[in-house]
């Protein structure tokens, strides 16, 4: 899943709260209960091995995106969340760093490239 997150040097968002998370400093991943740990493994391990610059991000118990809906649907879907820092959310003057963009993009591709055919996620099996 990807969505967007909070840059935290815009004024008025509490970075002990929501992180210390900046534009241009790459994509952000999230650690939450709906993220299969697994997956987000793997998306450190592709990241750290093609140079892509990324950043985390804790939530609680919601990631607050639809990475909760899928999580939990069908039993079970191995679920992640790649986030792109946005300035200024719900205004009109939203703003992000090409590069985040590219990066996300690259996250994304990278990690599909590594991912095998049948490959279980689970992080206990019978």
């Amino acid at each position: 899943m990807t969505d967007v997150t909070h840059d935290t040097q815009t004024p008025m968002i509490n970075k002990i709260t929501q992180g210390d998370l900046f534009s241009g400093k790459g994509p952000v991943l999230s650690y939450a209960p709906a993220v299969q740990i697994n997956l987000n493994k793997l998306l450190v391990k592709v990241a750290e091995k093609n140079n892509i610059p990324f950043q985390r991000q804790a939530s609680s118990r919601f990631t607050g995106t639809d990475t909760d809906a899928f999580a939990y649907s069908n039993g079970g879907v191995p679920s992640a969340l790649i986030s792109l820092p946005l300035r200024y959310m719900h205004t009109t003057v939203e703003m992000v760093h090409k590069e985040d963009v590219d990066n996300v993009i690259r996250l994304i591709y990278e990690t599909l490239l590594n991912i095998e055919n049948g490959q279980d996620f689970r992080t206990f099996t019978k």
